[in-house]
């Protein structure tokens, strides 16, 4: 495999890894279970999507965010499409203990389940768990990421989103730190990453938005943009190699279902001052939900 698609495979491994959160997961086992949460948003602001309120019971959650609601026993079930093809994760939260979720992770290829808790802040949501290396890439990664909490939300709280008229920008940022060997066709190339700043700008596009995919029709939908920008170094053989990746994509979520839809709309590798796209077509969609009553 030559050096350029071993770099391409790499930074699908990392946008992967990191296509729609960030967290530092524990592996508890095999097999999942449990019940997800279709339950829509509040007062609605001018240009606002349909009124979606959360059941009376569950609006003290400081964890029930309008497009991450981690409500005990919620559950989605995402296809996930890549070049090489699709695979399927469940999410379900397991508990809710004051202002830190427990989520579930489900490989429904492997059956390995990973755990993440979940931090949040008076509805808003500060990272939030989706894929791992390990339920993608198999024995062809070894090693790990970790990312550390800095500052901003993935998410801010329905009356964030409300009392700015939905036209909203916020940035989330964190420190990632840690090394992975990547092989293929005998070829190993290292990541190494040291408290590396990784930014995220968020801004919602539209609302209201009609979208289909496998698990229905949802005429409520927000859209919402991201770029992510982190620094990386690559081990080469002959040279280390430091560049900046930067991955613009796309989100839409039901509000206070969950999202619904992901795609990634480019990704690219900076470089001593050239930019490099890199083809990547990923997209999750979702294709179940169990509500909480």
């Amino acid at each position: 495999m030559n050096k350029k698609h071993l770099l391409s495979l790499i930074v699908l491994l990392i946008v992967l890894s990191l296509s729609c959160s960030l967290f530092n997961p524990e592996i508890v086992g095999s097999d999942s279970g449990d019940t997800p949460t279709e339950v829509p948003a509040e007062a609605p602001a001018e240009g606002a999507p349909e009124e979606a309120t959360p059941p009376a019971a569950l609006s003290n959650n400081p964890c029930n965010n309008i497009f991450y609601p981690l409500v005990p026993g919620s559950q989605l079930v995402y296809k996930i499409g890549t070049p090489d093809g699709n695979s399927q994760i469940g999410i379900t939260v397991a508990s809710v203990d004051g202002s830190e979720a427990t989520v579930d992770m489900l490989d429904m290829t492997t059956g390995f389940i990973t755990q993440s808790t979940i931090s949040c802040d008076a509805g808003a949501i500060k990272q939030y768990p989706l894929v791992t290396m390990d339920s993608l890439f198999g024995d062809m990664v070894e090693g790990s990421l970790n990312m550390d909490y800095v500052s901003g939300v993935i998410a801010p709280a329905e009356e964030t989103l409300v009392g700015n008229g939905w036209d909203m920008a916020w940035t989330s940022e964190y420190i990632m730190n840690g090394e992975m060997t990547f092989t293929a066709d005998g070829e190993s190339t290292t990541i190494i990453v040291n408290d590396s700043p990784v930014v995220m700008n968020w801004s919602v596009v539209s609302t209201e938005q009609n979208i289909t995919v496998p698990a229905g029709n949802f005429s409520n939908v927000v859209e919402v943009k991201r770029e992510m920008s982190m620094e990386i170094s690559m081990d080469m053989g002959v040279m280390m190699v430091d560049s900046t990746l930067v991955l613009e994509s796309t989100h839409w979520f039901e509000p206070y279902l969950g999202m619904v839809k992901m795609t990634v709309d480019s990704t690219s590798v900076q470089y001593q001052g050239m930019t490099f796209p890199v083809a990547i077509d990923e997209t999750m969609e979702l294709i179940e939900f169990r509500s909480v009553e």
